[in-house]
């Protein structure tokens, strides 16, 4: 796991901050930026770092209460909870950016399909619905995989621009593809 996988990210196209709370499950380790998914229990985990696509089983109620760490018991250097200044405890509570509210995200990992290796992003990735995968070679960490996201399974990244190295459109500035944004539609499939 890395810190800052994924981080919330406003643009002239839009974007919230929106944060919920909710309890951490018993013994969790994840850092600010990487999924986090409301079980049955009502508490806070990380789905599995193990180099598949996140799934909307790996929360309570097919998925649908899911969102992106902004921080927690990580290995990242930050342990303790601000609210308390010890170390984090079961139900402590852990705030998250919600998916499926029109949040913005932003990353730089970006995978080939299987996410196995760093795939760079282009103007054609635009529109498209794909997995969020955990890489464990290059770049290891949570990101986008560009294997197309089934609707009533995967926790979908859902491309809306990518940029440049300097957080440009590719589009307009014509430079190659560093940062995709993207929203995270956690949808569940027609009944």
């Amino acid at each position: 796991m890395a810190a800052r996988d994924i981080m919330p990210f406003k643009s002239p196209l839009g974007g919230t901050y929106e944060v919920r709370v909710a309890g951490m499950t018993a013994s969790e380790v994840f850092d600010v930026g990487e999924p986090v998914a409301i079980v049955d229990g009502g508490t806070l985990t990380e789905p599995p770092d193990d180099a598949t696509q996140w799934i909307l089983t790996d929360g309570e109620d097919g998925g649908t209460s899911v969102g992106i760490a902004c921080y927690g018991p990580g290995t990242g250097g930050v342990n303790t909870n601000p609210k308390t200044n010890a170390a984090y405890t079961t139900n402590d509570e852990i705030a998250y950016w919600p998916a499926s509210q029109g949040t913005l995200f932003i990353t730089q990992n970006v995978f080939a399909a299987g996410a196995g290796s760093a795939s760079a992003p282009l103007v054609t990735d635009i529109g498209e619905r794909y997995q969020i995968s955990y890489g464990t070679t290059d770049p290891i960490g949570w990101g986008v995989e560009k294997t197309a996201g089934v609707i009533g399974v995967d926790v979908q990244a859902v491309v809306v621009d990518v940029l440049d190295s300097q957080k440009a459109p590719i589009r307009v500035s014509g430079n190659a593809g560093v940062f995709v944004v993207f929203e995270i539609n956690a949808t569940l499939a027609a009944a």
